[in-house]
């Protein structure tokens, strides 16, 4: 996996190996993705096929991402209040944690509709109005009239586990905890960024005359910066420092499994915060994903600002990748 803006990816991972589709096929030829993946049409795992209602086999984050957007779907029809990074935020605590696989292989964990369709039923519906006209304060109630966060536990094709309660928050950060969903915190405004030690606030201008759709033409965007900003609010759970410093060899920091950095946060391990968490007292991992000036493997493979070969990947004195490829004894 390479960094190169040091923020930290993916934030979930979604189904996406031989997903089984339509393969368009009309006026006698197929649709190009078919046309280009003869291996892949056909008959793929016994699905019957009928004349204009042929089948394709995919695989790739090109069939993962529509999963995902399904799945927002759903959550909008469900609580159409909801905002991008809110959304985005319960995809990930509602995750499910796969075994062995770290924070920079899977993110949280794998997309789980159950319990976001569960999360998104919990909160108010009118998120999104109060956000845009600015009458909604960190920390005020989140949830919908005599509604309650659900348990964080879910039972899918007869297997139950735990959600993963993590939530990553400025390219860098480990978040967690109730009140992120209970009590409104001031990252849930799409208008704002935060990344890293930077919180930018991007406003857009629309014409609104005579002669304009209102809110349709944008006539200039304000840009601001802020310095000392309250990300998020008192009770909200810091879990970076639980992650570590980045190691390969020790699978710690962003090579920690996420189950593992899960189930601390089940058991309640974590910092919660009594006051709310402005940029100067934010908790990182050695700046960001810069990791001691890069992870090296044997003089090897150097991850910093990316991913840069420096030295080549030597494996065994054997195979040297630098400018080229130089295979020696």
């Amino acid at each position: 996996q390479s960094l190169p803006d040091n923020g930290l990816k993916p934030d979930l991972v979604a189904p996406g190996n031989r997903v089984v589709g339509a393969a368009s096929f009309a006026n006698g030829a197929w649709n190009r993705i078919a046309a280009t993946n003869w291996v892949e049409v056909g008959a793929p795992l016994g699905v019957l096929q009928y004349a204009d209602e042929e089948v394709m086999r995919l695989s790739g984050t090109s069939v993962a991402a529509p999963v995902v957007a399904g799945a927002v779907a759903l959550m909008l029809q469900a609580n159409p209040g909801l905002t991008p990074p809110l959304i985005k935020a319960i995809l990930q605590y509602s995750a499910q944690p796969l075994p062995d696989a770290s924070l920079v292989q899977q993110g949280a964990g794998q997309l789980n509709v159950d319990g976001a369709l569960a999360m998104a039923k919990a909160l108010r519906t009118d998120i999104r109005q109060l956000v845009e006209s600015g009458s909604l304060p960190t920390g005020a109630s989140l949830l919908a009239a005599g509604k309650v966060l659900p348990n964080p536990v879910s039972t899918v094709s007869g297997t139950t586990f735990n959600w993963s309660r993590i939530v990553f928050g400025g390219g860098n950060q480990i978040l967690s905890g109730t009140a992120l969903f209970t009590q409104h915190q001031a990252i849930w405004d799409p208008r704002l960024t935060w990344a890293n030690g930077i919180v930018r606030g991007t406003w857009p201008q629309f014409w609104n005359g005579v002669g304009y759709p209102a809110w349709t033409y944008i006539r200039s965007v304000v840009v601001a910066d802020y310095t000392g900003y309250a990300v998020v609010g008192a009770g909200v759970k810091v879990a970076t420092a639980l992650a570590g410093s980045s190691s390969f060899s020790g699978r710690t920091g962003v090579f920690r499994p996420t189950a593992t950095l899960s189930g601390w946060l089940v058991s309640g391990s974590g910092q919660t915060l009594t006051q709310p968490l402005t940029l100067s007292q934010a908790l990182v991992l050695s700046e960001g994903l810069v990791m001691s000036e890069g992870l090296v493997m044997s003089e090897g493979l150097v991850m910093s600002e990316g991913l840069v070969m420096s030295e080549g990947l030597v494996m065994s004195e054997g195979l040297v990748l630098s400018e080229g490829a130089l295979v020696s004894e």
